[in-house]
């Protein structure tokens, strides 16, 4: 992807995505479920629907400052899971077609 035509457009979900924790990952044919577990306990899954690309580098555990959406090329959008810790290297950032909240 030429990261130069990429275009930030959204934060995805609400508060409750800051700080919290990266639980679990389920891939399953085109949609990735992403499992967090909130700063108050609370369980959120972010259900990513035509996945194209997957680059993650441990993200079991990561905290998250935010999840952001970007415009690239073409009908996909990146999702890139913004790790809070400046110094760990976890990450996680798909390219697909649509993203849904679940609280």
């Amino acid at each position: 992807m030429n990261t130069e035509t990429e275009e930030f457009l959204a934060y995805i979900g609400d508060y409750r995505i800051h700080d919290s924790n990266v639980e679990s990952i389920l891939w399953e044919n085109t949609v990735l479920s992403v499992t967090l577990k909130g700063y108050e306990g609370e369980t959120i899954v972010i259900k990513i629907n035509g996945v194209q690309t997957i680059n993650s580098n441990r993200p079991l555990g990561m905290m998250l400052y935010a999840i952001s959406e970007m415009r690239i090329n073409g009908p996909y959008r990146k999702f890139l899971f913004a790790n809070w810790r400046d110094e760990d290297d976890a990450s996680l950032e798909v390219i697909a077609e649509d993203v849904e909240v679940l609280y």
